[in-house]
């Protein structure tokens, strides 16, 4: 891989926050009913039970949502000058917090279950995520798209293309009246 420049910025870094957030919208969703379970005091919150149920829906959308955040978090790391263990390591810790902390907030709300089984397909998706990062990035997939963006964007405009890739989420909420955003 090539050197890098100490004042590259790379876009991974913000669409792994900004995904991490979409993922934590989708678990937590509809945001209202919040409770304390009942049953549960202290410590019994961060056990989470393994259901006795199978819905392969459900398993899919566990593995496949978090693949996009594993791949992403593996190129910040990597793309900020890490190795590809501490890319992999990053991408397995920072989606195992973040499955495990949305998984324990989901005991608040009465339409959550939360469950062990989704942590663990969380991370499964995370994983592959990673390890189809790695493999792209072996390859030289990454360098040929830093090259391109070298080629096509202005110097320093991670920001810009986070925008631009993100806009279409923009357009799932659109403004009633246009451009009707106040009184």
């Amino acid at each position: 891989m090539a050197r890098l420049p100490a004042s590259y910025r790379s876009t991974a870094l913000p669409l792994a926050l900004a995904f991490a957030a979409l993922v934590v919208y989708a678990s937590l969703y509809p945001f209202s009913g919040w409770r304390w379970p009942a049953p549960l005091e202290g410590a019994g919150l961060l056990r989470l039970p393994w259901p006795p149920w199978r819905d392969r829906f459900d398993e899919a959308a566990n593995l496949l949502g978090y693949l996009p955040l594993g791949a992403l978090l593996f190129g910040a790391v990597v793309r900020s000058g890490g190795s590809v263990v501490s890319g992999l390591a990053m991408a397995l810790a920072g989606s195992a917090g973040l499955s495990f902390t949305v998984a324990v907030a989901q005991n608040f709300l009465p339409t959550r279950v939360p469950s062990l089984k989704d942590c663990a397909y969380n991370v499964a998706g995370a994983l592959v995520g990673a390890l189809l990062a790695a493999m792209l990035f072996e390859v030289g997939w990454v360098d040929r798209w830093h090259a391109l963006r070298e080629r096509w964007f202005a110097r320093h405009s991670a920001f810009a293309i986070v925008l631009l890739l993100l806009w279409p989420i923009g357009l799932l909420f659109p403004a009633p009246v246009p451009l009707g955003l106040g009184q």
